[in-house]
């Protein structure tokens, strides 16, 4: 969980989700059925400890951005899952369907398994980088996505917010820039090596230190409207 200044200032969009998590976890009454789907390493876990939590993952993704560090309640298809219809209060998926083949299946599942009046929170990026390869089949999801399809599958959608604005999303690809320059150094002779790391180096401090903290300061002036790193979406399953 990112939690602490230091957190926010590296991994700032996951801080803002973190507590976007937690506050709406904080509304859902005492033993509320949840099923966090897509867990992972099923960090959000503290934050429904009233709840009545579960989970669910397919298990099969094998790299360093996902650890199954707590057993998954249920291993499948998060467009097959084996419960009940209508068994469940609130649903929570992060950082999630842009990995899915169908995120629309996933909706229609979503429906199915919530209770009518039960939440959906829902949360995936905007603008992204490719990762968790080979399970990453979409770049994003606009708010004109969540506003047009949730309804179709039977959502009422309460809020969408928006993360960040063009100051950290440039943060966010200048750093994907940086990694990915310093992966492909590894590859070259050493003399170009040599001359890669001489623009690398001075690079480094502009990447990681100067914009982060320069950047994000135009995000209140230049708004979120066209860019932003990603949405948090909540949502309610109607009758």
């Amino acid at each position: 969980l990112a939690v602490t200044p230091k957190d926010r200032f590296w991994h700032p969009d996951i801080y803002v989700r973190d507590a976007w998590v937690k506050s709406e976890a904080a509304k859902l009454p005492s033993g509320s059925k949840v099923l966090d789907a897509g867990a992972g390493a099923s960090k959000y876990r503290p934050f429904f400890a009233h709840c009545d939590y579960q989970t669910q993952d397919f298990c099969l993704y094998e790299g360093a951005l996902v650890k199954y560090l707590q057993p998954i309640d249920h291993v499948c298809d998060i467009a097959s899952i084996p419960l009940l219809d209508r068994s469940l209060d609130a649903i929570l998926c992060t950082e999630v369907i842009e990995h899915v083949a169908d995120p629309m299946a996933v909706l229609v599942e979503f429906h199915r398994l919530l209770k009518p009046g039960g939440k959906l929170l829902l949360t995936s990026p905007l603008l992204s980088h490719l990762h968790m390869e080979p399970y990453h089949y979409y770049g994003g999801f606009t708010h004109y996505w969540y506003k047009f399809w949730l309804p179709k599958k039977g959502f009422q959608v309460d809020s969408v917010t928006a993360v960040g604005g063009p100051g950290q999303t440039a943060v966010v690809f200048c750093r994907a820039f940086y990694a990915t320059w310093s992966a492909a150094e590894k590859e070259l002779g050493p003399g170009w090596r040599l001359l890669s790391l001489l623009f690398r180096a001075p690079a480094k401090l502009m990447v990681h230190y100067v914009l982060p903290y320069v950047l994000p300061k135009f995000d209140p002036w230049l708004g979120s409207r066209l860019i932003c790193s990603s949405y948090l979406v909540a949502a309610t399953r109607q009758a």
